[in-house]
């Protein structure tokens, strides 16, 4: 079992709260799509997608290569390709179509639960807002799913939200400043009367640096368009040839990416959930604050090569993974075992938290 030590610093981490970086692990436990039924699903749709005869014989010259290694395969797409724009948009259309039908699903289940709101995610995200420093103005949250789960979440947390958005249906990114600053009015007594103080409303700021599937693209920019399942132009970036280029060009990639660094470079601590470290867009600034100690928390089902050369260089890192039926938490060179299944975070806020 573990040492004191061990227990004590996951307890630390969480004083103040750290910052949420939530990967396709995460959303995979509740029946989204991985990089490899991503795949799988491109693979049988693109046989009968209705794309020009260039689009086709451009995916068919890359299609083998797709098969044995997705992203790796839809990068070796050309950026200066003929029909490239219009295969790609494609691919898009197929990907968000079926996160959005498996998102639909997820959610139905996970509000047929008998307490919801009890459910792991909403106990994290709700611990994590109530150990906001009283003078900060948000908890934030990054995440590089497409779904809405962790929106999902917040909501039945009863815990309010800033997506970058504002509006009610069809909802605009804000251009100038993306992420606000809340205040609520507050009665003080005065010397002579009750005065009215505004005083910081703090919420929790999710950010989506690879998109969602309510970002829309239209002709008048990027909106937010909730519960909305027809079949249009999603603002998500999709893996492989549009990644990073739609990530620096595109505005409201570019304002999340900035926040999104800024969340990161000004961390007391970072906890990482189902996260395997495989994205360049995260890894520099990490990388960095690692190398000046900042607390690193890793949950995760299994290590990536990518994870375990992080703990092999940062050896203050804490990484908890599944060990057969137990776990097992790599930390300082020294590796602990458990039988209780401690990477799955229902058993690890039980264990170290609640």
């Amino acid at each position: 079992m573990f040492p004191d030590d061990v227990s004590r610093r996951i307890q630390s981490l969480f004083r103040p709260s750290p910052v949420l970086l939530i990967g396709s692990g995460f959303s995979c436990g509740f029946g989204l799509p991985g990089m490899g039924e991503l795949a799988k699903h491109l693979l049988d749709e693109m046989k009968a997608s209705a794309i020009s005869d260039d689009a086709r014989t451009l995916w068919h010259q890359h299609r083998d290569e797709i098969e044995r290694d997705f992203e790796n395969g839809l990068n070796q797409i050309p950026i200066g390709a003929s029909a490239r724009a219009e295969l790609t948009e494609e691919i898009r259309r197929l990907l968000s179509g079926v996160i959005c039908d498996r998102t639909v699903v997820a959610e139905e289940d996970i509000r047929a639960l008998p307490e919801p709101h009890k459910a792991a995610p909403a106990r994290l995200l709700q611990r994590v807002f109530d150990g906001i420093p009283q003078n900060s103005e948000c908890a934030p949250v990054i995440t590089t799913n497409y779904d809405t789960l962790l929106e999902l979440f917040c909501d039945l947390a009863r815990l309010p939200i800033d997506t970058g958005f504002e509006g009610h249906r069809y909802r605009f990114f804000r251009k100038e400043v993306i992420y606000r600053t809340h205040f609520r009015p507050e009665a003080v007594p005065g010397k002579k009367a009750v005065q009215v103080e505004y005083r910081r409303m703090p919420n929790v700021r999710i950010m989506k640096p690879h998109g969602s599937i309510t970002w829309h693209s239209t002709t008048g920019g990027p909106v937010e368009i909730l519960d909305n399942r027809k079949a249009s132009s999603r603002a998500i970036v999709i893996p492989g040839p549009t990644k990073y280029e739609d990530a620096l060009i595109t505005r409201l990639f570019d304002s999340v990416r900035t926040e999104m660094n800024t969340a990161l470079r000004t961390a007391t601590g970072l906890m990482c959930i189902g996260f395997g470290f495989n994205d360049a867009h995260l890894q520099g600034v990490i990388t960095e604050r690692l190398g000046n100690k900042m607390p690193l928390l890793v949950l995760t089902r299994s290590f990536t090569p990518k994870i375990r050369s992080l703990i092999a260089e940062f050896p203050h890192v804490l990484a908890i993974a599944r060990d057969g039926d137990g776990g097992e938490c790599h930390v300082d060179g020294q590796v602990y075992k458990s039988d209780l299944p401690i990477w799955e975070l229902d058993c690890f806020l039980k264990t170290f938290l609640e």
